[in-house]
């Protein structure tokens, strides 16, 4: 043994001896109120004991943020997102992560979403909306005050960009002209009925009393507006236009392209989605203090976790969901199939540049 390896710090035993006390408490506590429903691992005890103890006399940095993560992820993430489960690309903030694991910097963007069939992308920082090509060339730029959820949506000679500015839905052409104020929008993103088969081009948005309206763009025409209530955290047309996904905190509706109601779930949700292709959807739950992976109609989760998970993305084959873990700095790969088939990739804000919320994956190619 060297000397580096005997060395112990002025007050390292009375500081392990404090952090022991205080991680006993809450774990005791902890299990106090889930009334035996799992076993105290001793092995996680040590590993978080271990982790405070290096943040007490290690000065505050990287590595000892990383080791605190580690303990509450997945233990057998992979170091890198080596590549992806299924053919497509990942918009996250202001990077492109390309079916290879390779990435590609677009610039300084919080926000990022496709062009329809995934040949551009439409970007937000705080004050800018931009439209660009993949390998992050600028096509043109609009000052806004207060940039937010892009969406672009449209043929392959007549597109639009929907987005949020402060408090106003705005709509600009996707060659950049054009740009109007629409309406009094609250905090979440629009989104386009894009499908022929379900008639004009429509765009669905939440007001500030939590009404959502769907209308048509070209003619102002409304096709339904919901009552007030509960402001939504994400709407979503399916890909065929005939069905519409209202998520509110507490409860999850599902709207025909009339404005029937069709479905209507009560739960506490944190996102969900449709899958491509289908009208089933994907669900991230709150169940008491755990964070659940679902289908909507199946009783078996796919991935149950005490960690606070973020999104829920289906890959463009309906195969794969990618679900992110901000704690933990962690995406994680679900088979849809449910056959128990996980892949964990850690560290992903180090390799993205502190990008981590996930704008789309898009497409099959």
């Amino acid at each position: 043994m060297n000397e580096f390896a005997r060395f112990r710090a002025p007050g390292e035993a009375e500081a392990e001896e404090r952090t022991w006390a205080v991680v006993a408490a809450a774990y005791a506590e902890r299990d106090a109120t889930r009334a035996r429903r799992r076993p105290l691992r001793p092995a996680l005890v040590l590993a978080v004991v271990a982790a405070l103890t290096a943040v007490a006399f290690t000065p505050p940095g990287k590595a000892v943020i990383a080791s605190v993560r580690k303990a509450i992820g997945v233990a057998s993430a992979r170091p890198a997102l080596f590549s992806l489960p299924a053919r497509g690309n990942v918009l996250a903030g202001g990077w492109l992560v390309r079916a290879d694991g390779s990435a590609r910097r677009l610039g300084d963007y919080t926000q990022s979403s496709w062009s329809p069939f995934g040949h551009f992308v439409v970007a937000a920082n705080r004050n800018e909306l931009a439209a660009l090509e993949p390998d992050g060339s600028i096509r043109w730029t609009l000052a806004r005050p207060d940039v937010r959820f892009p969406r672009w949506a449209g043929g392959r000679t007549d597109t639009r960009v929907a987005y949020l500015s402060g408090s106003h839905l705005r709509i600009v052409a996707g060659d950049g002209t054009g740009d109007r104020p629409v309406a009094l929008a609250a905090h979440v993103a629009p989104s386009w009925r894009e499908a022929a088969s379900a008639g004009a081009l429509a765009l669905a948005y939440a007001d500030p009393r939590g009404r959502v309206r769907a209308f048509e763009p070209a003619s102002g025409r409304t096709l339904f507006r919901t009552a007030p209530g509960p402001v939504p955290t994400t709407l979503e047309w399916s890909d065929d236009g005939g069905r519409l996904l209202v998520v509110t905190p507490g409860r999850l509706r599902i709207y025909d392209s009339h404005g029937r109601l069709k479905t209507s779930v009560p739960g506490t949700f944190r996102d969900a989605s449709f899958l491509p292709g289908t009208r089933r959807v994907a669900l991230l739950s709150l169940r008491g203090n755990d964070s659940v992976v679902s289908l909507l109609g199946t009783a078996r989760p796919l991935f149950r976790t005490s960690g606070r998970l973020a999104q829920v993305v289906p890959s463009p084959d309906a195969r794969w969901l990618l679900v992110t873990w901000p704690q933990a700095d962690q995406w994680l790969f679900l088979r849809v199939a449910g056959n128990g088939r996980l892949r964990a990739v850690g560290d992903i804000s180090e390799q993205l540049g502190g990008s981590f919320a996930v704008g789309g994956w898009c497409c099959r190619r």
